[in-house]
């Protein structure tokens, strides 16, 4: 099973709103934090290997189980019982019998009944199912005590006067049932694939119920949770391109990815600009990297302390236009082009236009190594094979094989060895 955290699609349009509305430029960085600071913020996706079984996904609420008792027994605590069976409570006339001992759930409180009694076992193995499951069966048991004395009977038979009978929504009055294992075998096999679905890919809420998913998938789940809070660099990729489709602007600048409402856009001539934003520009220029209220303060006229709403639409259009970067600390940063502006190439440019250098005078050869190249150039390669035939005594030449052999045969005629002995 691999987990996979995505930002919430409805938290990520928010950022975007404020982007276009106030027209800062955030870190990404930044944006993956608070994405992941609440659960509320991201989306989980579930994948499970197409070999192994499927997993079995609510219809119509975000729950997310292994197997299919884990899930049946989810739904009967959920909403959606409901909108499959009705239930009502009446009363009745207590069990009667001689009762001495009652037992009762060590950790709700719940009566169960005397361990004689018919329906002792099916209470208890029902109480487990519904709210103890992720304990051993044997282990719960354990926990059940029993009480003595009439005024415990009397508690227990006090819950038994009144009873909860259940039957499927729009069923006449012969379908009540007091069985709730009855319910149970009919919503398996009537109404279970009504609630769920097979799959083996699906998305969950950050914010997902832990009683609403079996516990090897919530130990996905954080643990995907966990890491992605250590590693908030892990969803850049993801957020970049659910900005990119929001038609925002996304950038690097000394190494680090931004997203704007533009591309740094540099001002070739600020004299181009109209009196306010060219203001605006040429004190940017002459004080780099100041905050917005220290802007507002030198070019806005004496006793101005708010600037008017020209100021502002013009302030904006810069921004909009990528001419100026206001950042989420109310710093402003005015793009410049690089070192090596217009008439002046850049270094990639110096490089390809720098004359070769030149060819370096041939190394001396060294004393000899002309002849010792020629000599060995000059040796055949067969000439360690024959120096190996020649060298053998006459027993080794009889297991030669293959082409040593064929030279064996060639030497033999030369006379240079004696015969291989089967030649002959």
């Amino acid at each position: 099973m691999r987990v996979t955290v995505i930002p919430n699609i409805e938290s990520v349009h928010l950022i975007v709103k404020e982007i276009h509305h106030r027209a800062r430029v955030y870190s990404l960085f930044d944006l993956a934090q608070l994405f992941l600071g609440s659960r509320e913020r991201y989306r989980l996706e579930v994948k499970v290997d197409p070999k192994r079984p499927a997993l079995f996904h609510g219809k119509k609420d975000d729950c997310l189980f292994l197997t299919k008792e884990e899930a049946a027994a989810y739904f009967f605590q959920s909403d959606g019982f409901a909108d499959f069976y009705e239930s009502e409570e009446i009363e009745t006339e207590p069990p009667s019998g001689n009762f001495q001992v009652v037992a009762r759930c060590g950790i709700s409180g719940e009566w169960l009944g005397p361990p004689n009694f018919h329906s002792y076992q099916a209470n208890l193995r029902r109480l487990h199912r519904e709210r103890f499951s992720n304990m051993p069966f044997d282990r719960y048991a354990a926990k059940v005590r029993t009480e003595r004395g009439e005024e415990a009977v009397n508690e227990w038979l006090e819950t038994m006067k009144k009873r909860v009978r259940w039957r499927p929504v729009g069923g006449d009055d012969d379908a009540w049932t007091f069985d709730r294992a009855e319910i149970e075998r009919d919503f398996i096999t009537r109404g279970f694939s009504e609630a769920f679905e097979e799959v083996h890919q699906t998305e969950l809420p950050g914010d997902v119920s832990a009683r609403a998913v079996s516990e090897g998938v919530l130990a996905a789940i954080r643990i995907a949770g966990s890491h992605a809070r250590r590693h908030p660099a892990m969803i850049i990729p993801t957020i970049c391109r659910m900005l990119e489709s929001d038609h925002l602007a996304i950038f690097k600048k000394q190494g680090k990815l931004f997203c704007g409402p533009a591309r740094p856009h540099p001002l070739v001539n600020f004299d181009e600009l109209s009196e306010r934003p060219a203001a605006i520009v040429r004190w940017l220029d002459a004080n780099p990297d100041s905050k917005l209220e220290q802007l507002w303060k030198a070019v806005l006229p004496e006793g101005v302390e708010e600037p008017p709403k020209e100021w502002l639409v013009d302030l904006f259009w810069l921004l909009t236009q990528g001419h100026v970067l206001l950042f989420s600390d109310s710093t402003l940063v005015l793009p410049k082009k690089r070192a090596g502006g217009e008439g002046q190439p850049s270094k990639k440019a110096k490089k390809k236009k720098a004359k070769p250098a030149a060819e370096k005078p041939p190394a001396a050869k060294k004393k000899g190594g002309r002849k010792a190249r020629d000599r060995k150039a000059s040796v055949p390669p067969h000439a360690a094979t024959v120096r190996k035939i020649t060298r053998m005594k006459s027993g080794g030449l009889k297991k030669l094989r293959g082409k040593e052999r064929l030279w064996g045969r060639r030497l033999a005629r030369r006379e240079r060895i004696d015969s291989l002995g089967d030649e002959d």
